[in-house]
């Protein structure tokens, strides 16, 4: 398994493993696009036999709090809290969700951060999957978030802010 920064060629894959991870949708290619192009070393790619397995992309804030899934960057570069933008993974392969995350928390600890920042939820696959990886490594649940925005004028009230120390 190879890790790298995720490059623009790479949209159509990330789209795909999207569709079926969220059970059809995907974020639209201008906002991966912009993702990808201001800040890809933390988009990270899991790459098998030349094919994209899984991906996580993150941004550092400097608040705990919930951001919108589709979104601007809001990344702060001294911001001391990581926040987990978006994640896939190939076929719910969940040791890949591990991995990916692993990678992220051996960059967040070089870049002096302190917690990391998870927003999910309780009623789908993907939300069961996140919520696996976020008790196996600790994690704390601290804040329901209500009428977060999942997408574009889609607002959902079972999603909960969980944080992790770094330190």
């Amino acid at each position: 398994m190879i890790f790298r920064p995720a490059k623009l060629g790479d949209i159509s894959q990330i789209q795909n493993i999207e569709r079926k991870y969220y059970e059809g949708f995907n974020c639209p290619e201008n906002t991966l696009k912009s993702w990808i192009e201001q800040l890809s070393e933390n988009f990270i790619v899991a790459e098998e036999n030349n094919r994209i397995v899984g991906f996580i992309f993150f941004e550092y804030l400097d608040e705990v709090k919930a951001v919108p899934l589709i979104h601007k960057i809001e990344h702060k570069i001294d911001g001391k809290y990581v926040y987990i933008s978006e994640v896939g993974i190939y076929d719910n392969k969940e040791q890949i969700l591990q991995q990916l995350f692993d990678k992220l928390v051996e960059k967040a600890k070089k870049d002096n951060c302190e917690k990391i920042i998870w927003l999910t939820g309780q009623k789908h696959k993907h939300d069961q999957i996140e919520s696996r990886l976020l008790i196996n490594n600790k994690f704390e649940k601290v804040k329901n978030i209500k009428d977060w925005e999942a997408y574009p004028n889609h607002f959902v009230s079972d999603h909960w802010i969980w944080q992790k120390s770094l330190r």
